[in-house]
């Protein structure tokens, strides 16, 4: 080890050194936390997150309504292509019904983007080109679109 030097005579070469501390005031004291922060639940707004089973209520709401719109059109439908335009209907409305939720999902995902433009990390831009394609919502959308225009096809024979 090497001997301590005296105050004021400087560092030997290729040695780093703090500067000496300046005199102050002694620190304060710690004092022990009597109450701990807690941790705020999110804030729930306008937009918040559906569940799982969100898309099987929507498919379940669209096939009773179109469910509803084969009893009301039962009585109308005495051939095969009627009947099978009915079950089209049926089909086509619970697709309908499944898009619609996860439609919403997509809108939110899309405006939280939004807001959050500010501060966006790079892994953000490669979501937001997932969103821009083909997502499963317009891909339910389009399917149900195509069942309830089949529907109308074979109904007018």
């Amino acid at each position: 080890m090497t001997e301590p030097e005296e105050p004021g005579t400087p560092p030997p070469e290729g040695v780093a050194f703090a500067p000496p501390e300046p005199e102050s005031e002694p620190a304060q004291p710690t004092a022990p936390v009597t109450v701990r922060p807690s941790v705020r639940p999110r804030r729930s707004g306008p937009l918040t997150r559906m569940g799982p089973w969100a898309p099987v209520a929507g498919a379940l709401l669209g096939t009773v309504l179109g469910t509803i719109a084969v009893v009301l059109l039962a009585g109308s439908a005495d051939e095969f292509e009627q009947r099978l335009a009915l079950v089209l209907l049926v089909v086509g409305m619970g697709l309908l019904g499944a898009s619609g939720p996860l439609l919403a999902d997509e809108v939110r995902l899309v405006r939280r983007g939004v807001r959050e433009a500010a501060v966006r990390p790079a892994w953000a831009e490669t979501t937001a080109a997932l969103l821009n394609g083909l997502t499963p919502a317009r891909l339910l959308l389009l399917v149900s679109g195509f069942v309830l225009f089949l529907s109308a096809y074979v109904a007018r024979g």
